[in-house]
């Protein structure tokens, strides 16, 4: 009886490994790309090995106990997200069961993400079996297509190639076609000017200047708008707010208590003067990354562009605490000129992304 056990169990064992192992590449890949970065980010502080205390008795760590689930039973029903507690959670349909709790939702697009891996029946490589977790693929991670060198895909072949002005246009109509639908009817000129003149300077147009427009003729009536409205020093103010929140740009702290110090960042203002004069200025994109690294080594002929350093000095002090300031730096830098969060690799390896400790701590 107690050989019929043991050999019961471990083809359940077996079973499980190969249930893991059987995961389709799109299965798996949904997981890896949408659901494992929500738990990750959202619900491991309280609900893993990570949380000095499990709420609620449930973790979410791994696929065995996201089906055991906590004290209110099953976390989630595979391929029934409307019976899945875990789905009523976190569309808050219940006052008493919201997470993540104070009203820090998930967006609509991390839920509809959710909602979607349940009904392909929450596939989920990860196994509680040898717990121990995973290393960080350095090498394989590298091989990811975000990691290659951009390469120009082919242009699609389209019924409706006479509407196609650019080879953008092209990707835009096979989309279309693929469902069905057609291209909208082109723009009248009063459209096609506001239009252009909320996108360069975030300003809606003169009465002058829509009169001017559409009475203009000339074939290159809308070259000149253009021209008009990117020579705007508007222009700059619009798109260089983009850039001042990559830099995480403020004129004032947040944090200062009963006056200890100024709540002003002195000559914050100056980068900012920078940034806009960059963009007004058309200047090169390359110029403009070394100059915010480093012009403090470049042999500048103006001076003021010195103020780009403001993308790295501009942020909390954290008072004081200079490793603080440099994991701040880093942050900064490779958010804003890689898109990857390095700075997670400075307690660890990364968990997503290959970016061992040892590169964090290179810079």
């Amino acid at each position: 009886m107690k050989s019929a056990l043991l050999i019961l169990l471990g083809l359940a064992a077996i079973n499980c490994h190969c249930a893991s192992a059987e995961l389709s590449k799109a299965d798996r890949d949904f997981f890896e790309a949408k659901i494992r970065p929500i738990f990750a980010t959202q619900c491991y502080k309280c609900h893993s090995s990570e949380a000095p205390k499990l709420k609620g008795g449930l973790s979410l760590e791994f696929k065995e106990t996201l089906l055991n689930g906590g004290d209110t039973g099953p976390a989630i029903v595979p391929g029934s997200p409307e019976n899945s507690l875990l789905i009523k959670a976190v569309q808050y349909l219940d006052q008493d069961l919201q997470m993540p709790p104070k009203n820090k939702k998930l967006s609509e697009i991390q839920i509809a993400d959710l909602v979607e891996w349940v009904k392909r029946g929450a596939p989920d490589p990860r196994s509680a079996s040898g717990a121990a977790p995973h290393p960080t693929k350095i090498v394989e991670g590298k091989d990811h297509w975000a990691f290659k060198p951009v390469k120009n895909p082919a242009i699609p072949d389209v019924k409706n190639a006479d509407w196609c002005t650019t080879p953008i246009d092209n990707f835009i109509a096979a989309k279309l076609e693929a469902n069905g639908m057609k291209p909208n009817v082109p723009a009248d000129k009063r459209t096609l000017l506001r239009r252009a003149t909320f996108d360069l300077t975030g300003l809606p147009p003169t009465q002058q200047e829509v009169d001017d427009f559409v009475f203009d003729d000339s074939p290159n009536a809308f070259e000149k708008v253009v021209d008009r409205l990117l020579a705007s020093p508007s222009y700059g103010e619009r798109w260089g707010r983009y850039w001042l929140d990559i830099a995480r740009y403020s004129d004032t702290k947040g944090d200062i208590k009963k006056q200890r110090e100024s709540f002003l960042y002195p000559y914050a203002y100056t980068y900012r003067d920078y940034v806009i004069r960059s963009f007004n200025e058309d200047k090169p994109f390359n110029q403009f990354i070394r100059e915010q690294i480093a012009a403090d080594r470049l042999n500048l002929v103006n001076k003021s562009n010195l103020a780009a350093l403001g993308f790295l000095t501009v942020g909390d002090h954290f008072n004081g605490m200079n490793n603080d300031i440099i994991n701040d730096r880093i942050d900064v830098v490779t958010k804003g000129f890689l898109g990857l969060t390095v700075s997670c690799a400075r307690c660890h390896d990364h968990k997503f992304d290959p970016i061992p400790t040892e590169d964090y701590y290179s810079l």
